[in-house]
């Protein structure tokens, strides 16, 4: 394996992810599942414990 000083090889340009991190909130749910991906993330949705529904509807709770 190449040493790539301290860098990872993410499998795209740098163009790409300069583009991902320039506009974040216009990623697209596969884009980022994508990355998530190559950077071996596993992304996992659950139902919350408790309340089937959130009470409040003025916005997501994060």
């Amino acid at each position: 394996m190449p040493d790539l000083g301290g860098r990872v090889r993410l499998g795209i340009t740098q163009q790409s992810l300069s583009a991902l991190e320039r506009n974040t909130e216009k990623v697209s749910a596969h884009r980022l599942l994508a990355l998530l991906s190559i950077l071996g993330v596993e992304l996992v949705l659950r139902e919350r414990s408790g309340s089937a529904a959130p009470k409040s509807s003025t916005g997501p709770n994060w």
